[in-house]
């Protein structure tokens, strides 16, 4: 008797809680998704991204990161080295230097990529998990934020434990 009462209590109670999700389950007006205030049917055009350093070649320094373990930024445009496919890579043209990992980079000289990426560093052998480079590293444009974000000063004031 005690069981039949206890699951009577829970089927009404799941009945108020169903009624009260019903009442609330409203449209949500497209204009309201997302950060875009455009229809969801348009297809608005991007708009031009101008990017830091012009030119491969022209970057004599490291990019800031946001946070110490963030890989580091492409401070120069990548237009016409996309896409990297297994038989082409022009970023290993450039970046792969395993002699100089360690080394001071000299003045206009790439920064070579660290061991972390080799099977085999004294071999100069790429791993090929590594080989798309653009999947952690990005090139920086000057473009605003579309919303405003803390997250590398909270990063940068957090201490380990």
């Amino acid at each position: 008797m005690k069981k039949h009462i206890q699951i009577g209590v829970a089927m009404v109670a799941m009945g108020f809680a169903m009624s009260a999700m019903a009442e609330g389950d409203q449209a949500i007006p497209e204009d309201s998704l997302g950060l875009s205030k455009v229809s969801v049917d348009d297809s608005p055009a991007p708009s031009v991204v101008k990017y830091k350093e012009p030119d491969v070649g022209t970057v004599n320094k490291r990019s800031v990161r946001s946070y110490p373990t963030a890989p580091p930024t492409i401070p120069h445009t990548i237009e016409g080295m996309l896409p990297i496919t297994l038989d082409v890579n022009m970023c290993k043209d450039c970046h792969v230097q395993p002699k100089q990992i360690g080394k001071k980079i000299a003045k206009g000289m790439p920064v070579p990529a660290p061991a972390s990426h080799y099977i085999d560093v004294k071999k100069g052998e790429l791993n090929l998990g590594r080989w798309s480079c653009v999947q952690c590293h990005q090139p920086q444009a000057d473009v605003p934020p579309i919303v405003e974000s803390t997250f590398g000063q909270r990063a940068k004031t957090h201490k380990a434990k």
